[in-house]
């Protein structure tokens, strides 16, 4: 079914048709004229302009548009100053991680400056990005740059600078959008510049940018004061062939999908495929990680009764993980699709009934766990799990199958192990596991 804005965008086209051919004789076009003008109308919308041409009364937003009216390459874009003149801004997923900085020290005094940006300013027609718009950004700081009176509180989006020869950091992510930078547009400027540059990774989503010197920095080329608004035009590229992320895509893109198993890719990218499992598409879409690896003894995590902690051994069983599609950290804590058994009076003090994921505890005999990821794409790097608890040293994390099985055995009174940080990972007592794509080869 069409989504409210393509049924006000169709009303609208056939409305004005129907004005055109109902005009007196002597003015109205011919119906060939009236019919063109129409199916010009029906073309998906490719500015904020187009949104408000068709819904007047469209307030300030997210809408889709669609590169070039291409059906194939939709985009979301926060639509500003939807009473006076629209504005398309590309919102940025990844908070907190696009930001520039123009460290403080050497010929330049002051406090580093720091600029975050949430959203940028894009043309959509061209996909170039105003660098310089800090519509929705953030700074702190304050210096004055390289022995001189000009006062900086801002930085243009994409810069790392510095005057003092120590390397300032910045960072572009577009992770989470269909867009990436064409490298070969952010390159070093200035004196002293060693180890000033930008290094491109995830599909050149994500640009790291090291810049310093005395004065310099990495920026667009051309640019030379990138501070205040001293910017320029980034170009981005649409990356043709995406593909759904998350649950939530699939329900954008098809309203009317139900609970089931979908392919997602991660960062969109064509080449990452994973099995999820969507829930709650009838309302609020959850991404679940299928295991396939599935049973009584496998990804299972438990607590062994005995000593302080009487009762019976205390294990939970899952079959699904609660997966974030963007950062691929698995909510432990979340028991949605397992099953537990046992009762434990945790210390003599608290019952513990179940377990989150990627844990084993004991306070007496060995407590033992499993993580088997075979089946799927995904691995456990080796510093996401670690030991807890008292007495816990000959407690063991043994990885196997490329990284993708961990067997656990906690030893201790008490003792455990868990994600890196937990403390007494009962019931649903638990912290984010980060995976990692990694297909055996």
């Amino acid at each position: 079914p069409s989504s409210p804005l393509r049924r006000g965008w169709r009303a609208l086209a056939l409305s004005l048709a129907a004005l055109a051919t109902g005009c007196g004789a002597d003015d109205a076009p011919m119906p060939s004229e009236a019919t063109a003008r129409a199916q010009a109308l029906e073309a998906l919308p490719t500015s904020c302009l187009d949104i408000k041409t068709a819904s007047p009364e469209a307030p300030d937003g997210d809408y889709t548009l669609y590169v070039s009216g291409d059906a194939s390459a939709p985009w979301t874009a926060y639509c500003h100053g939807m009473a006076g003149t629209p504005a398309e801004y590309l919102t940025l997923t990844q908070a907190g991680a696009n930001s520039s900085q123009y460290l403080a020290g050497g010929a330049s005094y002051g406090t580093t400056v720091r600029t975050t940006f949430s959203r940028l300013r894009i043309n959509p027609a061209t996909l170039k990005v105003n660098t310089a718009d800090q519509t929705f950004a953030t700074s702190t700081g304050s210096l004055r740059h390289s022995n001189s009176q000009v006062l900086v509180t801002s930085m243009s989006y994409g810069v790392a600078m510095s005057c003092n020869r120590t390397l300032s950091q910045g960072n572009i992510d577009l992770r989470g959008t269909p867009f990436a930078v064409p490298t070969g547009q952010l390159v070093p400027w200035g004196g002293s510049m060693a180890g000033t540059g930008a290094v491109s990774s995830e599909a050149d989503q994500v640009v790291s940018l090291s810049g310093g010197g005395y004065c310099g920095f990495v920026g667009l080329a051309g640019i030379v004061n990138p501070y205040n608004q001293g910017g320029g035009l980034l170009q981005l590229q649409y990356r043709q062939g995406d593909r759904p992320s998350s649950c939530q895509d699939i329900k954008t893109a098809h309203p009317e999908a139900t609970d089931g198993n979908y392919t997602l890719f991660v960062n969109k990218d064509p080449a990452r495929p994973w099995s999820a499992w969507c829930r709650d598409m009838a309302g609020t879409p959850t991404d679940y990680l299928n295991l396939s690896r599935t049973g009584d003894n496998v990804n299972y995590s438990q607590y062994t009764a005995g000593g302080v902690s009487p009762g019976t051994n205390v294990r939970t069983v899952f079959t699904r993980l609660r997966i974030n599609p963007v950062t691929l950290r698995v909510d432990t804590s979340d028991q949605t699709y397992s099953w537990s058994s046992g009762s434990i009076l945790h210390g003599n003090q608290f019952p513990v009934t179940s377990m989150p994921y990627a844990a084993a505890m004991t306070c007496s005999a060995v407590g033992p766990g499993n993580i088997d990821l075979r089946g799927t794409p995904f691995a456990v790097p080796v510093n996401q799990l670690g030991r807890g608890g008292f007495n816990f040293e000959p407690s063991s994390i043994l990885f196997s199958n490329n990284n993708q099985v961990v067997d656990l055995r906690a030893t201790g009174q008490c003792g455990w192990i868990a994600t890196m940080g937990a403390y007494n990972p009962v019931n649903q007592n638990g912290l984010s596991l980060l995976l990692t794509y990694s297909v055996p080869q």
